[in-house]
């Protein structure tokens, strides 16, 4: 977000190509992340001008150079997805993580203080949310997914197949 921007954060030609230029030296294999404040996407009901100005834009940009992974805060709310439907862009969907609010009193729709933790193994990503817990004032595991690279995209593994998925103390795989 540019200096004292709080709402309807955009993206402009130059971060974008800076962007491009920095993913598309690396080849397929390496997970490639992207990190902004304002969201890619937004969770259902929510206002869609929440959504990064220039956000089809840059989708464009960042699938010709395979972006895996978008993590983003500002909504205060936790959620995944993936690009695909909401972009409808050929060949290319990417996973999309939102952080909730993890250490302000900005918390959204009843959710607790939390934040993710995201483990990186490629062809696997995991989130799992980490809730705060007021009664031992800590932050507690909570929910996680694991996600796995396909042909069609980033596909949620069922918690079955997802144990068999082992990380490393640094979230790296081993």
């Amino acid at each position: 977000a540019r200096s004292l921007t709080r709402k309807y954060g955009r993206v402009n030609d130059r971060q974008v190509s800076s962007l491009r230029e920095r993913l598309c030296r690396y080849p397929d294999g390496v997970l490639k992340v992207i990190v902004t404040h304002h969201p890619f996407d937004v969770p259902a009901g929510a206002d869609e001008r929440e959504i990064v100005g220039r956000a089809q834009m840059a989708m464009e940009a960042l699938a010709s150079c395979g972006a895996d992974l978008l993590l983003a805060g500002h909504m205060h709310v936790s959620q995944t997805g993936h690009t695909a439907e909401r972009y409808k862009i050929k060949g290319h969907a990417a996973l999309y993580v939102q952080a909730g609010t993890a250490t302000s009193n900005r918390v959204r729709g009843g959710e607790s203080n939390s934040f993710n933790l995201v483990r990186l193994k490629h062809p696997y990503i995991q989130v799992e949310r980490r809730t705060w817990d007021s009664g031992a004032r800590d932050f507690r595991r909570g929910p996680a997914e694991t996600f796995m690279h396909t042909p069609d995209g980033w596909a949620r593994l069922t918690d079955e197949v997802a144990a068999g998925v082992t990380f490393d103390e640094h979230g790296t795989g081993l």
